[in-house]
């Protein structure tokens, strides 16, 4: 997974340089060159997640973006959260061919996100199968009597 994420954004013309650090990555323009930094101290699959969290504040233009409070950081890192795991998602499809039957609670004890995730990664599970399959998705109004 690792290398196809890589590639992906190498071919978006980001640099991916690892520098150590406190946080798991970072993303800036710097000379303008787009470049994500990554502690080199993660594994694999951190890095992989961090490299898609990242690069999705290059495709979101966050570094455009005037923060005046931490409503509008929590959207931005949520943004780019969900980015990660919709990418994530796919090519864990891609690989293991999901199907109705498939146990996304292992998922989500594999990717060992911050809970508060969980539902972005149902969410995204659910949207997968439903196009696959022809299933509807979930809706919560559904579920409301008027």
């Amino acid at each position: 997974m690792l290398s196809k994420i890589c590639k992906k954004v190498k071919e978006l013309g980001i640099k991916i340089d690892y520098i150590e650090m406190e946080d798991n990555g970072h993303f800036g323009i710097f000379n303008d060159l787009p470049v994500v930094l990554i502690n080199p101290i993660l594994n694999e699959l951190d890095t992989s997640l961090t490299l898609l969290h990242e690069t999705a504040h290059f495709l979101n233009q966050d570094c455009d973006k005037y923060i005046t409070n931490h409503f509008q950081n929590d959207n931005i890192e949520f943004q780019a959260n969900r980015y990660m795991i919709q990418e994530v998602m796919k090519m864990l499809d891609n690989e293991y061919d999901f199907t109705p039957d498939t146990n996304y609670m292992n998922i989500i004890d594999i990717l060992n996100l911050p809970y508060q995730l969980d539902g972005i990664i149902i969410d995204e599970f659910n949207s997968i199968i439903a196009d696959k399959f022809g299933l509807t998705t979930y809706h919560e109004s559904d579920y409301f009597y008027e």
